[in-house]
């Protein structure tokens, strides 16, 4: 799960409708899709492209706040359910804490500064995945390394995002 490190302004926060039969998380990273001409958002997992933003909170019609950390939307969700995300766009400056999908050093150097992807769910950071610094890769995150919680919490900021134009 990516959680901000610093508290968020609600002006910077912005909504997206998930997309039929979608599953989507709280600290899961998002990307923009389209359905029957309907802007949608569906799970960045197991994309190697540039993200949208980061799940705060999901919410139902006319945005009542669901009490949810996950939720599987309906296959008809933007026509009559109408669930939706709210997320934190990653132009927004930002530094994340996430988790490594495995201990950090399984792959040689992952707990250190280095570049990664996220994993298939959306939820992690694929610590296989690196690649050090000095390596120009087409990477999603940059880890600032390990923060000192456990052997998988590190401290990182999205460099592969959209809206900010700053794609790797």
């Amino acid at each position: 799960m990516f959680k901000p490190t610093k508290s968020v302004s609600g002006q910077d926060i912005k909504k997206g409708l998930i997309d039929n039969s979608a599953n989507l998380a709280v600290g899961e990273v998002i990307i923009p899709g389209i359905s029957t001409d309907t802007s949608v958002v569906l799970t960045g997992g197991g994309t190697t492209g540039a993200l949208l933003g980061v799940v705060l909170g999901i919410e139902g019609k006319g945005g009542k706040v669901l009490e949810k950390s996950s939720i599987t939307v309906a296959s008809d969700n933007e026509t009559v359910d109408m669930v939706q995300v709210a997320y934190l766009p990653l132009y927004i400056p930002m530094e994340f804490t996430g988790d490594l999908d495995a201990a950090a050093e399984t792959t040689d150097n992952s707990g250190a500064h280095g570049n990664f992807s996220v994993d298939a769910t959306g939820l992690l950071v694929d610590e296989s995945t690196v690649a050090l610094f000095s390596v120009v890769e087409n990477m999603q995150l940059f880890s600032f390394g390990l923060t000192g919680k456990d052997t998988t919490q590190v401290s990182l900021i999205f460099i592969s995002k959209m809206l900010g134009y700053n794609i790797a």
